[in-house]
C-alpha cells in the first residue's frame, strides 16, 4: 500500500491507521471514530456550500430537498426557463422558497459534490487510488427533526463525515448478506440496532455494503458528507469474463436447441472446458489490471499551458502533479518502460523512467525537483521538459504551479 495514499485515509480515521481499519472493519462491520471539534470543517463550510448554490446550474435529482423519505416537488424550490437562442431548459434556484421548505423541516441534498468544490476534489481522488474504485461524494445538510431518508441500505460502503453539528444514526446489520443493488428479497430489519449514537462534529461513521440504517436531525443546523465506494463482487467479474469470451469461436456459436442429445452435450463440454482453462488463477489479477488501465480520469484543465505549444510553464518554479486515477505499474524492458493508464498503453525510453518515478506518488513536484532529477540519466532540462510537455497534452499530468 502506498504510504502517502494510506496516509490520507488515515487523516480520516484519527487516532485510527488505514491498516487496522482494513484488517479489523473493511467489508465486515461499521466503525465509530470521535473526532476533535472542526476536523472536518475545512472539507465544506456553510460559506462554500452557499457559494456552490449560487454559482453552479444544478437540477434535480442531483440538488433535490427530501422529507420524511420523500423527494418534494422540485416547483417547490427550482423553476426552469428557456434561454432565447436555446430550448434547453435553465435551472434556476428560487432562494425564498428553498430557505422555506428547508425551515419546514426539508433535508438539503447535493449528489458528487466533489466535482464543484476543489477540498472534496482532492480527498475523492486520494481515496480513489486507495482503493482503486471511484468515489463519489455527497452532501447532506438539515435544520429541524424530520427526516430525509428512511430507514436503508446501499449498495457501497459509506464513509459519514460530521462536518458540523450533531445527528443521532442507528445502524442495522444485514438482512440478506451481501446485497446488490435491485435486490427485492431484503427485508427491513425487525430487532433492535447494533449502533446507536449521536454523530457529533468531527465524527466519522463507517457502514458497509447493505447495512441498514438511519438518521435523525436534531433540531439544529447539521451537515454530513457521505463517502461512497463502490466495490467489485463476483457478479461484476462474471460480467467481465463474458466479455472476454466473446472472442471465442464456440461462445460465439448459436446454442444448439434443436441438436440432438448428444452434439448438445458435447457442445456444452467445449464450453465449460473454455470457461475454465480462462478461469486460471490470474484471472483476478487480470480483471484488475484492466479495472485500472481503464479507469476513468477526473477532469481536470490545463489552461492557459495546456493549449500553448510548450506545455510547460518558462522557470524553473513550475510544478506538476501525474493524474493518473490509479497508481502506475511501471514496467521496464529492453530499453522501454511501459504502463497502463488512461485507456492506453503507454511507451517511453527507460530514461523517463526517474521522472515518472517520482510523480507516481500523486505529489506534485516542481520542474526544477524533476530536472535535478533526471540528471542521474543523464537528461537535460529541455528534455525533461519535454517529456512533461508530451505528457500533460495526453492528459497525463497537469500544471498545478505556473
Amino acid at each position: 500500500m502506498n504510504g502517502e495514499v494510506a496516509n490520507g485515509l488515515s487523516r480520516l480515521l484519527e487516532p485510527h491507521t488505514a491498516q487496522e481499519f482494513l484488517a479489523s472493519s473493511w467489508g465486515q462491520t461499521y466503525k465509530h471514530i470521535r473526532g476533535g471539534r472542526e476536523k472536518f470543517a475545512r472539507l465544506l463550510p456553510w460559506e462554500c456550500l452557499n457559494d456552490i448554490l449560487r454559482q453552479h446550474r444544478l437540477d434535480f435529482p442531483r440538488l433535490r430537498l427530501m422529507r420524511d423519505g420523500r423527494a418534494l416537488p422540485v416547483n417547490s424550490y427550482l423553476r426552469h426557463t428557456t434561454a432565447a437562442r436555446s430550448r434547453q431548459p435553465i435551472p434556476r434556484l428560487q432562494p425564498v422558497k428553498f430557505t422555506g421548505q428547508l425551515r419546514a423541516g426539508a433535508t438539503l441534498v447535493l449528489d458528487a459534490v466533489d466535482e464543484l468544490h476543489e477540498p472534496l476534489a482532492e480527498l475523492a481522488a486520494g481515496l480513489e487510488r486507495l482503493f482503486r474504485e471511484r468515489i463519489q461524494i455527497n452532501s447532506y445538510a438539515g435544520w429541524h427533526t424530520s427526516r430525509g431518508f428512511d430507514l436503508h441500505w446501499d449498495d457501497h460502503d459509506v464513509f459519514i463525515l460530521q462536518v458540523t453539528g450533531r445527528k443521532r444514526w442507528r445502524v442495522y446489520g444485514q438482512t440478506r448478506p451481501h446485497p446488490l443493488a435491485g435486490d427485492a428479497d431484503n427485508p427491513k430489519p425487525a430487532g433492535a440496532p447494533l449502533w446507536e449514537d449521536t454523530l457529533e462534529d468531527g465524527d466519522l461513521l463507517y457502514i458497509p455494503r447493505g447495512w441498514w440504517h438511519v438518521a435523525e436531525p436534531l433540531d439544529e443546523p447539521t451537515l454530513h458528507l457521505t463517502v461512497g465506494v463502490h466495490k467489485r463482487t463476483g457478479v461484476d467479474l462474471s460480467t467481465w469474463l463474458a466479455g472476454q469470451l466473446r472472442a471465442s469461436e464456440t461462445f460465439r456459436q448459436d446454442l444448439p436447441r434443436f441438436a440432438a442429445p448428444g452434439a448438445r452435450a458435447a457442445h456444452m463440454r467445449r464450453l465449460r472446458e473454455e470457461l475454465l482453462a480462462a478461469w486460471d488463477d490470474n484471472l483476478l489479477e487480470r480483471y484488475f489490471d484492466e479495472l485500472d488501465a481503464m479507469a476513468e480520469p477526473r477532469a481536470h484543465l490545463n489552461l492557459p499551458w495546456g493549449a500553448t505549444a510548450g506545455g510547460v510553464p518558462p522557470g524553473a518554479g513550475a510544478s506538476v502533479r501525474l493524474l493518473a486515477p490509479r497508481p502506475l505499474d511501471l514496467k521496464v524492458e529492453d530499453g522501454v518502460i511501459e504502463f497502463s493508464c488512461h485507456k492506453k498503453r503507454w511507451r517511453f525510453a527507460a530514461g523517463a523512467l526517474v521522472v515518472l518515478r517520482r510523480l507516481a506518488d500523486g505529489r506534485a513536484c516542481s520542474v526544477a525537483e524533476l530536472c535535478a532529477a533526471a540528471k542521474e540519466e543523464p537528461l537535460d532540462e529541455e528534455t525533461v521538459r519535454a517529456f512533461l510537455g508530451e505528457l500533460l497534452r495526453h492528459g497525463l499530468v497537469a500544471v498545478v504551479n505556473g
